[in-house]
């Protein structure tokens, strides 16, 4: 969502995007660019950038909402999730064991190994860039703060007893939130500085 840009961007089972005018509640654009179920979207306030990704491995990306989609190179697997870097220099996507990071001055992608066992269920970026905070699931209920400039871990936390499902950083990154399967939810205060 970019509340202060006016706009929400959502993905369907139908293999479209839309995205959503918050002013007056109804749809601005409609772009059926999936062959299979868009298993995420991602959206960089300020720039408007929007990228998608879905179950038939394609990604795209819009520079600006209403800029025709452009297809990114396929990452060797779907990907699960995607985060634009803060400063708009990268998007990060994550697939099994990996994260995909797509430069995008010049689209190029490269595949990042992590030490995740299982599908990298969720990402999100820290407010300052420094790391993508990661959660697995599958075979690997792992949470990690990893780089977002080789996939190295900067951090760990505590597992989960089941699969994990969603990891988020507060803007103030005083706080990581997790979720799982086993109906947890988790909270750490993040006093100590990473790196």
């Amino acid at each position: 969502v970019g509340e202060a840009d006016g706009i929400a961007v959502t993905g369907h089972a139908d293999g479209s995007v839309r995205v959503w005018d918050l002013d007056r509640l109804r749809p601005r654009r409609h772009e059926a660019v999936h062959a299979g179920t868009v298993r995420a979207v991602a959206y960089l306030p300020g720039r408007q950038y929007i990228a998608s990704s879905g179950s038939d491995a394609r990604v795209f990306l819009w520079r600006g909402p209403d800029a025709s989609p452009v297809p990114l190179q396929h990452p060797p697997t779907a990907s699960r999730a995607l985060q634009f870097a803060p400063d708009g220099r990268w998007l990060i996507g994550s697939g099994w064991f990996r994260l995909f990071r797509w430069d995008l001055t010049d689209a190029a992608l490269v595949t990042l190994p992590t030490e995740h066992h299982g599908l990298i269920a969720s990402i999100h970026y820290s407010p300052d860039g420094r790391y993508v905070a990661s959660i697995s699931r599958k075979t690997d209920s792992a949470v990690y703060f990893l780089d977002p400039a080789d996939g190295a871990v900067l951090r760990r936390f505590r597992r989960h007893d089941l699969c994990g499902a969603a990891v988020a950083v507060s803007p103030d990154r005083r706080w990581l939130a997790t979720t799982s399967d086993d109906a947890s939810v988790r909270l750490w205060r993040l006093e100590e500085p990473t790196r």
